[in-house]
Parts: structure tokens; sequence; C-alpha cells
């Protein structure tokens, strides 16, 4: 039995910035971080839920879909396979609403 390949969140969020016509600088800038670490954030197999979503405004798309689709066309993908960390701390009222939505269709995926 083959191996299921695991969600890749720098590599989906890279595939977008390249359509995007956007530099890595003018990236860095819309997220509020160092130019060297939009490099780092495509290389990295998981991602801070509130970057994630600071990289869903940037680049104006929503990377929660695709993550809610790649898991129904994966359906053997275990949940404990999506890593996103979570510091509520940081959260915002609008980052919390759309992380519900996005738990609520997990949850009925």
């Amino acid at each position: 039995m083959a191996k299921q390949q695991k969600l890749h969140i720098g590599q989906m969020i890279k595939a977008v910035f390249d359509e995007s016509g956007l530099s890595v600088a003018e990236l860095a800038r819309r997220i509020h971080t160092a130019r060297s670490n939009v490099y780092f954030i495509f290389e990295r197999p998981s991602i801070d839920l509130n970057q994630l979503l600071d990289l869903c405004d940037a680049l104006d798309h929503n990377f929660l879909d695709d993550i809610q689709v790649q898991r129904k066309m994966k359906s053997n993908l275990c949940p404990r396979e999506l890593h996103i960390d979570l510091n509520l701390d940081d959260l915002t009222d609008e980052k919390a609403v759309r992380v519900g939505r996005f738990l609520e269709e997990l949850n009925r995926g």
C-alpha cells in the first residue's frame, strides 16, 4: 500500500504566490514579516494559523478552503496530519469566526 502524501501548506502558499504577481518583498510587507521569512514559509509543512489567515488576506486566497478540499479528496488523511499551530492569545474576533467555520466544516467532512 502506497504511503499517503501529507498536506504541505508551504507548497500550497508558494503556488498561489507564484500566480499572484506579487514580489516577495511586497508579500513580506503585507504580512508584516522579513523577506527571508517568506522563503521559510514556502519550505514549511506547517504554519501558525494566524499567519495563515494573514496570508489569506495578503494573497486574496482562502487556504482554509484548499485544506478542506484536499482533506475531502484524501479521505484517509488523519486530522492529526494537518499541522496548524494556534496561539489563542493572538486570535482576533474576525479570525476566530473564520477558524470556527473551518473547524465546523472539518467535523462535517
